[in-house]
């Protein structure tokens, strides 16, 4: 089942804010790292695991788990019996960790707006070539001012136009119908004259 791609960029952009200030306290050496770190794990494989994005929640659940051992008093990577430094291998650790969230998450967030992009391109194509062939004029594309009309006049090119179908089968391929509405509205708002 495929999601709404506006949301979980929004949810992700989200994780990046909470992750940026993990980060600074990482680079602080505050104390209320640790504990910030740990919620904020908890909360990522949480969400992975409500969406049922195995390889992503195992990702994270792979960081918490080297955390957790080294907190044990063992090296992850040896499977060694650690004596002394247990802080300093934490913090090592813990940037490990934080260098594969990273990636993690830019991965999802870039992915995500690509397919955004892909998108808002097919249908700036689509409503500038209807503009053009006289289809559509400045005064319905100003008309067009919210996602209810955005949904009527696209269900009606739809119902008018064969050739649309296959557009609109390309599009939700990537998309739900509502990221649809949301880029027309947002192409439409560029476009029309002031």
């Amino acid at each position: 089942m495929q999601e709404f791609i506006h949301h979980k960029v929004k949810v992700i952009e989200e994780f990046f804010v909470e992750f940026n200030q993990v980060q600074r306290l990482y680079g602080d050496r505050s104390f209320d790292f640790e504990q910030r770190f740990t919620v904020f794990l908890n909360k990522l494989s949480d969400y992975f695991k409500e969406r049922g994005e195995n390889t992503r929640e195992s990702e994270v659940l792979r960081v918490i788990n080297m955390l957790y051992t080294v907190k044990k008093g063992f090296d992850p990577s040896k499977m060694e019996k650690i004596n002394s430094g247990r802080r300093e291998l934490w913090w090592g650790f813990s940037y490990n960790g934080i260098e594969s969230l990273e990636t993690l998450l830019q991965d999802i967030y870039k992915k995500e707006i690509s397919k955004l992009q892909e998108g808002k391109e097919i249908l700036s194509n689509l409503i500038l070539n209807l503009y053009q062939q006289g289809f559509l004029t400045d005064n319905q594309l100003r008309d067009l001012d919210s996602v209810t009309k955005v949904e009527a006049f696209w269900r009606s090119l739809l119902m008018q136009n064969g050739s649309m179908s296959v557009i609109n089968k390309k599009l939700l391929t990537h998309l739900i119908t509502e990221d649809i509405y949301l880029l027309l509205e947002e192409i439409i708002s560029e476009i029309v004259p002031q």
